[in-house]
This record gives C-alpha cells, sequence and structure tokens, in this order.
C-alpha cells in the first residue's frame, strides 16, 4: 500500500479519535465553566498541567521509544521490547504517583489552588499507573502501525467518562466532588479498552509483562527522548503554570477556553504525526532520506489544510466563540486569536520535531525544546504581570513563531527539505480568498446571536474553501488516496472524454 493512502486511512482513524476526543474535552470545558465556575475551571486546568507533566516522567519516554526501536526489530525481539516497555513504565509510573501525592501540598501553595486543589491532585496521582500503562500499551499498536486501540481508550473512553463523571459528581455532591470523582475510573475504564486490541495487535499478553526484564537498549533510546517529551510538555502548558504561580485559579479558568479551543487546531497536526512517525522511522533505518522528505511535505500539506479553515473562523469571531463559555470568558478573546495563530504555526512547521526526533536528530531537538521553554519562562515573568492572560498568549506565539523557524531551517540543513512547499499556496490562498468572503458579511453576524453567528460562518466558509480548493485542483497524492477510498472514480474518470 503506499504510503500517502497508509497516512491518510490511519490518520482517518486517528482524526476521527482526536476530533472525538476533542470536542469532548471542549464540552468539559464547557459544562466546567458553566456548572463550576471559572475558579473551579482554573484548578482542573492545573491539575491537568501538573499530571500531563508528571504522566511523560513517568512513561520515560518509552513511548515514543517503542514508535523508533519496534521499527527497527522483528518477532520475539520485538515482542520482549514492547513486554519490557510497560513493565518498566509501570513500576516508574507508581513511584512517581507516590512522590505525587507526597508533595500534593507544596504545589497547591505555590500554584495558589489551596486545600481543593491539593485534594484534586492526589485523586488524579492514584490514577497514574493505569494511565501509563494504558499510553504504553496504546503506543505499542501504534508502532505495529494500527492506531485503533490507543485512539479509542485515550481519546473516546477516557475523555468521555471524565465528563460523564464530573457531571455527575456535580449533581450529586457539588464541585468539590465534580473535580475529585473523575481520575480513576476513568483511567480503568480506558485501560480495559486498550487491552484486547493491544493482546491481539502485538501478541503481548498480560503475563509476558510481568516475566520481562528491563531493556537496557530500549532504554538508551528512551531516556534522550523523554527529555525532549518533557520540554516540549513543560513548553505546552507552562502558560498554565506559569498563570497559576503568578496570578490566581480564576485567571487560569478564564484563559483555560481559549487554550483548549486553540488545542482543537493542534489535534489534526496530533493525528497525522501519531502515524507519520513510525513511518518516518522506518524510513531513517532504511537510509531512504528522499523518503523523509515526501513524508515531510505530504503530512505538513495536508494539516495546513484542514486546518486553516477552523483557524479562520477563530480568528475571525474570536468573541463568539468564547461566549458559550458563559458571562465574563469574552475577556480572553485576544488571548484565542494569538494562540490560534501560535497552533497553525505548529500544525504547519511541527512535524519538523517528530522528524528530527524519529531520524536521530534527538540532540538538535532538545536544544530546541529547551531553548524554547527558557526564552517562554523568561517571556511569562516580564509579560504575565503586566498583561495577564493576554501576556501569556503573546509569549506562546513569540517563542512558536521562533522556533517554527529554527525547526524549517533545520530541516532545510539535515534533509534538504524546502522551508516552503510550493505546493501549500492552494491552501493557503483559498483560506485568504474564503477570509475575504467571510469579511463581506462579518458586522451582520456580529449583530446576531453568538452561536447562530459561528454555524452561519462555519456553513458559508466551510462551502467557499472547498469550491476554491477545488478551483485550484488536487495533488496527485490526494486524488490517489480519494481513489483508493472510492475506487469507482478512477473508472469514472479514466472514462471521461
Amino acid at each position: 500500500m503506499k504510503p500517502e493512502v497508509t497516512i491518510a486511512r490511519q490518520a482517518g482513524i486517528s482524526m476521527a479519535g482526536f476530533a472525538f476526543g476533542q470536542i469532548v474535552r471542549f464540552g468539559y470545558n464547557l459544562a466546567a465553566a458553566r456548572l463550576l465556575g471559572a475558579e473551579a475551571l482554573g484548578i482542573y486546568a492545573l491539575v491537568v498541567a501538573v499530571m500531563q507533566v508528571a504522566e511523560t516522567v513517568a512513561a520515560l519516554g518509552l513511548d515514543a521509544a517503542l514508535l523508533r526501536f519496534a521499527n527497527q526489530q522483528d518477532g520475539e525481539v520485538r515482542q520482549r521490547a514492547v513486554a519490557s516497555a510497560l513493565k518498566t513504565g509501570s513500576f516508574s509510573a507508581l513511584a512517581v504517583s507516590v512522590l505525587l501525592v507526597l508533595l500534593s501540598g507544596q504545589i497547591a501553595t505555590v500554584l495558589h489552588g489551596g486545600e481543593l486543589l491539593r485534594l484534586v491532585l492526589c485523586s488524579a496521582a492514584a490514577a497514574i499507573p493505569v494511565t501509563v500503562t494504558t499510553l504504553l500499551a496504546g503506543h505499542a499498536a501504534q508502532a505495529f502501525r494500527r492506531l485503533a486501540p490507543k485512539v479509542v481508550a485515550t481519546q473516546m473512553v477516557a475523555p468521555l467518562a471524565l465528563l460523564a463523571l464530573m457531571v455527575t459528581g456535580r449533581l450529586l455532591s457539588g464541585v468539590e466532588m465534580a473535580l475529585v470523582l473523575p481520575y480513576v475510573p476513568a483511567a480503568l475504564l480506558a485501560f480495559v479498552t486498550v487491552l484486547p486490541g493491544f493482546r491481539s495487535t502485538t501478541g503481548v499478553r498480560l503475563r509476558d509483562v510481568a516475566a520481562a526484564r528491563i531493556d537496557s537498549s530500549m532504554l538508551s533510546v528512551a531516556l534522550p527522548l523523554l527529555v525532549i517529551s518533557l520540554f516540549g510538555m513543560f513548553s505546552h502548558w507552562i502558560d498554565i503554570m506559569m498563570l497559576g504561580f503568578l496570578t490566581d485559579p480564576r485567571t487560569v479558568g478564564l484563559y483555560q477556553p481559549a487554550a483548549r479551543t486553540a488545542g482543537l487546531l493542534r489535534s489534526v497536526f496530533l493525528a497525522f504525526s501519531g502515524i507519520a512517525a513510525p513511518m518516518i522511522a522506518s524510513s531513517h533505518a532504511r537510509g531512504d532520506v528522499a523518503g523523509i522528505r515526501r513524508l515531510y511535505d505530504l503530512v505538513s500539506r495536508w494539516v495546513l489544510t484542514i486546518v486553516l479553515f477552523p483557524a479562520l473562523l477563530i480568528v475571525l469571531f474570536p468573541r463568539e466563540v468564547l461566549s458559550v463559555f458563559g458571562e465574563g470568558f469574552p475577556e480572553s478573546s485576544t488571548a484565542l486569536l494569538l494562540l490560534s495563530l501560535s497552533a497553525l504555526l505548529q500544525a504547519w512547521f511541527g512535524l519538523g520535531s517528530t522528524v528530527l526526533a524519529m531520524a536521530g536528530g534527538e540532540r538538535l531537538s532538545l536544544l530546541n525544546q529547551a531553548a524554547a521553554l527558557c526564552l517562554q519562562i523568561m517571556l511569562h515573568l516580564l509579560l504575565i504581570p503586566r498583561f495577564g492572560l493576554d501576556g501569556a498568549a503573546v509569549s506562546t506565539l513569540a517563542v512558536t513563531i521562533l522556533l517554527s523557524a529554527a525547526r524549517a531551517l533545520e530541516m532545510r540543513y539535515l534533509l534538504g527539505i524546502a522551508l516552503f512547499s510550493g505546493r501549500v499556496w492552494k491552501p493557503l490562498l483559498s483560506a485568504l480568498l474564503t477570509g475575504a468572503g467571510l469579511s463581506l458579511i462579518r458586522p451582520w453576524l456580529h449583530s446576531q446571536q453568538p452561536l447562530l453567528a459561528i454555524l452561519v460562518a462555519a456553513a458559508g466558509a466551510s462551502l467557499l474553501y472547498m469550491v476554491f480548493l477545488r478551483m485550484f485542483r488536487l495533488e496527485q497524492e490526494e486524488l490517489e488516496v480519494i481513489f483508493s477510498f472510492i475506487p469507482f472514480l478512477k473508472k469514472t474518470t479514466k472514462d471521461s472524454p
């Protein structure tokens, strides 16, 4: 099967899962904003930030290492590597969980969250061993180029369970129960979901995991990737953490809907990079630099094409989008605009980080992330006290611009990948013309109810965008993908005069 067809099919599965997960997480933030209030939403955001970093540490980089290492092994050697990764990660996660409980009081004090933040941190920490084991099992299946087990468990079951349990806790008891209840039950449900797919895909059973030994060769690959992932995770959540450190949970709660909405754009990049990563690693193992260049160009162009449309809506109608969260949240509309631009840049150039990590450029990728994190912290310290949540968004955008430029230059120098593919002019021009069309009716849309304005703008923009893309004609890769899903179109095209 051709790479573009494999990418499209697996990314289709991934994108469906990511889309569902992002919509449910968006729904969680929406429900929390309306049912619990801005301060409780801020507590939730701070807990998620701390937990994401803790889970990254607990995984020891084995999630990324599985994508690279498993593609370089075969048969029983590959199965032993998978079993070893799960056992090592599970014990590491248990240690991190205990440590986080012990430090929960100090963390809550630093982030100005009080006793409520401490309680929620302890509840979330108890779920870390199960969550990390689920994550590694999903990545093991992904290394075999099967994304469904990971996507269903982590992007569908887990977020849906969190939302349902949060609402249940709020209705039965109150704000505190709504924040404390969901984590452990949701993690267990996700683990039970991923297990059958993991077994059937990898051939590894729980008894194999229990009998496995620590694989030092895999750890030597994983630990540098851990540092890269850790810098990336800190960079992703540092705005939330710094807002908690420098302001209060309510400010974090006002910022969270903007960050989560912009995060919808990022999910498209994650969906495609998830399947592209093992293919890039496989090309690197064969010494196929041309294949890496082609994958980079193909995936980056597809991600940009998909992301431009929703980014356009968010940039043109930020207040209307945030108004659905309730009164007061449109205050963060400037932050939403800036964060959306940042997410758009990450979608365009973000695959460079995946290429570097999968193609032997771990040190360079590490330097990128370290420099970006240090700069982001300095900018947050400078701008948040003066401009609040808008200062956090400005810092994030500035660092994203510099990091995107650095990755583009590195790809050009190391692999001969052009800074800008000549074929991206089609989606860019289509988005520009669509934006011009929306601008003509923008004054009228601003006078309507926010939800109606968003729906009308989305319907009109989607039609215009698709028309312009069709006018500029699809690339051969896009045609091959379409023909693979709808074969009769190929015959119709050949038979047409």
